[in-house]
């Protein structure tokens, strides 16, 4: 999935749950199309889950990854919780989007 055709705006995309869920990591591969398009790895993300009616931050042990061609995985103190939301800070004058996002218990 892609923000196409946004640029430089913050975006996000939420997973919602049956059943409140225990997560205590999560992995992005980006979307980059590089020499071909204009999507390209975000600037900046980062993991929200709910609690009740609130959306908090997770407390990342390490930090959120940008890399190309790989999935970036961060670990945080698990959360139980029915909804994540993965938050993105695009880079300006470039869109970008999502290939797999996974979670782990």
């Amino acid at each position: 999935m892609t923000w196409w055709d946004h640029k430089g705006t913050t975006e996000w995309v939420e997973r919602y749950f049956d059943k409140s869920k225990k997560i205590s990591a999560a992995e992005v591969y980006w979307f980059d199309d590089t020499g071909k398009g204009s999507c390209r790895v975000p600037q900046s993300w980062r993991l929200l889950y709910k609690d009740g009616e609130q959306w908090k931050p997770v407390v990342a042990a390490d930090g959120f990854g940008i890399k190309r061609d790989q999935f970036n995985r961060v670990n945080f103190t698990p959360v139980s919780t029915t909804a994540l939301r993965l938050e993105v800070k695009l880079q300006p004058k470039y869109s970008g989007g999502i290939l797999k996002w996974t979670m782990r218990e």
